[in-house]
């Protein structure tokens, strides 16, 4: 026993905490909180998610838990993923969705044994033991598409899914062991499984899940989504927030998280914002997964507020809206970048004045063939020509200005798409214009400096044949 002033402590009573960053690093912005007693805390559930509008009886295992039982909200609205919480304990995260839902049968792991199931459904099951594969049995005919996704680390199941799609003699068709979901933010291994086939003929089909690691337990736990494909797709815009002055012009980035194959243009706009704000080029082309646009401020000043991006798009006949969830561009490890998502999408205007009175002629957009030239012209105020130049603002690979001339009213560009550039691509072409001034020190000889102006509203272009 170790002794003190007070009493004796035997070794076995006494225990240490570490806190540390994972790769070893230190900053004066790397706080923490730490809260220490027999307090609540959930560290599992099952199923991990139910039916929007249905009941779902929940299992809850963890440490110091209450009696009282973890109940989701019956207003969620499906494709949501809610937290829950037993009183004061920790949240967990709980999907809701629209589908049919079963539980999987545990003696169906054997292919023999295939638990029958009918689409579209999801399995709530778990793996129980390392080792163990889940086996499901599909009817199909020619032609059908099928879509299998799981969902287990992206609800904090330690599963890492591997799906396998195979015909009744056992050939594989389709086989997925990770899947990168754009969405899931934080989380920093994408262990969930996502695959999508074609059946090329009438017949039974068999579905095998398991953990790629040959791990297993009750606490891996797992949706499985076995549907037709549901085409839909979210919207993050970048930065999450933004400080402008008045009448300026800034690059926004829009991310669209494309589902189960939807590959339409997405238009879109801004939804109930104050007057004074203008989008150019809101338009993210069909079956790219982002597009820069600008963001143009009003003309007066404007306390913080918050603004909201919406998406349309027309899916199987009908127009589908999407509120678009802010996030910041996060970088992991030096490599890996994580769109990570903030409540809301907050604007200040701040100063007096109307930006630069430099603009596109051009509002249609330019179309430039691979490996041509297509010209574009911008008005330019007589007295800012002297000394202006313009760039283009991180432009896609193969475009540049190949030359810039007078022309009347402003600058003529001359763009040019190189001949390895794909017909086809589309997107926006943001032009920084700056002005060179000769600045004369007090001591040494006078140098060109030069200054950005402003950014110019986002001109739409088109790459052809």
């Amino acid at each position: 026993c170790l002794s003190d002033w007070s009493s004796d402590v035997c070794s076995s009573d006494l225990y240490s905490l570490e806190i540390r960053d994972s790769i070893f690093r230190g900053r004066e912005d790397f706080v923490y909180r730490i809260t220490f007693g027999e307090l609540p805390y959930v560290t599992g559930i099952f199923p991990l998610g139910g039916r929007a509008g249905v009941r779902t009886p929940i299992k809850v295992s963890g440490w110091n838990l209450p009696d009282s039982a973890l109940v989701p909200d019956p207003k969620a609205k499906a494709g949501e993923v809610i937290p829950l919480a037993v009183r004061n304990s920790n949240t967990v995260p709980f999907a809701v969705d629209a589908l049919p839902e079963v539980f999987a049968q545990e003696a169906a792991n054997r292919r023999e044994k295939a638990q029958r199931v009918k689409l579209p459904i999801i399995v709530n099951g778990r793996i129980e033991h390392p080792g163990d594969w889940q086996y499901f049995r599909i009817d199909g005919k020619a032609g059908d598409q099928i879509v299998a996704e799981t969902m287990a680390r992206r609800l904090d199941s330690p599963l890492d899914s591997v799906l396998r799609l195979t015909d009744a003699a056992g050939k594989e068709l389709a086989f997925n062991d990770d899947f990168d979901d754009k969405g899931a933010g934080l989380l920093t291994h994408q262990a969930d499984s996502f695959l999508t086939a074609k059946l090329p003929a009438n017949g039974t089909y068999y579905l095998q899940l398991g953990d790629t690691q040959r791990k297993g337990g009750p606490e891996y736990a797992y949706r499985l989504r076995i549907s037709q494909p549901q085409p839909d797709f979210e919207l993050r815009v970048v930065p999450s927030s933004l400080n402008l002055r008045a009448g300026v012009t800034v690059p926004v980035t829009v991310y669209a998280l494309r589902r189960d194959g939807f590959a339409g243009d997405i238009a879109v706009q801004l939804k109930d914002a104050p007057a004074g704000f203008t989008l150019s080029g809101a338009v993210v082309p069909g079956g790219q997964d982002s597009v820069r646009l600008t963001l143009t401020a009003p003309r007066n000043q404007m306390s913080p507020r918050t603004v909201q991006l919406e998406g349309h798009a027309v899916i199987a006949g009908k127009e589908v809206h999407r509120t678009a969830v802010p996030a910041d561009d996060e970088m992991q490890a030096f490599a890996y970048h994580h769109l990570v998502a903030e409540k809301d999408w907050m604007v200040r205007v701040m100063g007096a004045g109307a930006g630069i009175a430099v603009h596109p002629v051009a509002e249609k957009g330019v179309k430039l063939a691979a490996g041509g030239t297509a010209p574009l012209q911008v008005f330019v105020p007589a007295r800012l020509m002297d000394g202006m130049v313009l760039q283009l603002n991180e432009p896609p690979d193969g475009i540049t200005i190949q030359e810039v001339q007078q022309a009347p009213n402003g600058l003529a560009l001359l763009l040019r798409a190189d001949s390895k550039v794909k017909a086809g691509l589309k997107g926006n072409l943001i032009v920084d214009a700056f002005v060179d001034r000769i600045v004369t020190p007090q001591n040494g000889p006078p140098s060109k400096r030069r200054n950005l102006l402003g950014t110019l509203p986002a001109v739409p272009f088109e790459v052809t044949k």
